[in-house]
């Protein structure tokens, strides 16, 4: 499915939507790109219809469409009128944790339900902020085209290097245990990382009064993650009344690969799949009548 771009009322917004059933709208996490890939496609299969909208900043979103993680919510919202979408189920991935909150808690009658994976709930720590910017500030393009060069020469070094900051446990033995196709996985995520915007936005954003969220919420997390701590998925289970807590007994961040990979699949379809899920008319996206265009080949990344 090819990626296009919908003109809302309150500006154009890059999205994939594939699939026919009831809409789960994904939210990419920080430095992922309209290439990035993490399983959750595959819930095309599963009679669901996946909408994969780019956050503003990311790919050809302009990152004037939503600045905090306010604006990027009711940027979706927008979205989803212009693509006649009543209403969606929400994943919400790392540092797209704040706008799929802010979403829930802003337009409730837009979301059935809403699944955080390794999900940022907390203000970001100032020195993470300052290497941020540092790095991915003005200096992004270069650090993504080194590090993509590195990956081709070196891959399994770069990797390693990579989990210092995706776990807390001993990195020769997390990286001892990972498959050859949990290396392959970690390699195409960072292959289609790119340099945006997008991701110093993430990382100012803010969501308070969680409290307020009534819809029901399954956070999954890792209690080894480096990246973002168990303290965000404690925040959120203390706040939210119809919070549920699935500890993923993952060596990293990346909850979607390893040993526990079959275990959040299953925790996430089975939380989407509700027995009192209501009927509603299936959704085509292959029949969809919107105002909207085709990427074109050298589109910004």
């Amino acid at each position: 499915m090819s990626q296009l771009i919908a003109k809302t009322s309150l500006g154009p917004l890059e999205y994939r939507l594939e699939g026919s059933g009831p809409v789960v709208m994904v939210l990419n996490g920080g430095h992922c790109s309209r290439a990035t890939r993490l399983s959750h496609e595959k819930l095309a299969e599963h009679g669901f219809s996946v909408l994969t909208p780019s956050r503003p900043g990311y790919d050809s979103t302009p990152p004037g469409v939503g600045k905090s993680a306010q604006d990027a919510a009711d940027a979706l919202a927008a979205l989803l009128d212009t693509l006649h979408i009543p209403s969606v189920a929400v994943i919400g991935i790392s540092a797209a944790g704040p706008t799929a909150l802010a979403f829930v808690q802003r337009h409730p009658d837009r979301a059935r339900r809403l699944i955080l994976e390794s999900a940022v709930t907390t203000d970001w720590d100032e020195q993470v902020k300052r290497r941020a910017r540092l790095g991915f500030g003005r200096a992004a393009r270069v650090t993504w085209a080194v590090l993509h060069a590195l990956l081709k020469l070196f891959p399994r070094l770069v990797i390693r290097v990579l989990l210092q900051d995706l776990t807390v446990l001993d990195v020769n033995q997390v990286l001892n245990r990972m498959s050859p196709g949990d290396l392959a996985f970690v390699k195409r995520m960072l292959e289609a990382s790119q340099a945006s915007t997008g991701f110093l936005n993430d990382i100012e954003h803010k969501v308070e009064h969680l409290d307020e969220i009534t819809k029901p919420v399954l956070v999954m997390y890792s209690p080894h993650d480096a990246t973002v701590s168990p303290r965000n998925a404690q925040r959120a289970a203390s706040e939210i009344a119809a919070c549920e807590l699935f500890a993923v007994p993952s060596d990293t961040h990346l909850i979607w690969i390893g040993a526990s990979a079959e275990a959040v699949w299953q925790k996430r379809l089975a939380f989407l799949t509700p027995p009192d899920l209501p009927e509603s008319p299936p959704f085509n996206s292959e029949n969809r009548k919107n105002p909207t265009l085709p990427i074109q080949p050298g589109d910004p990344q």
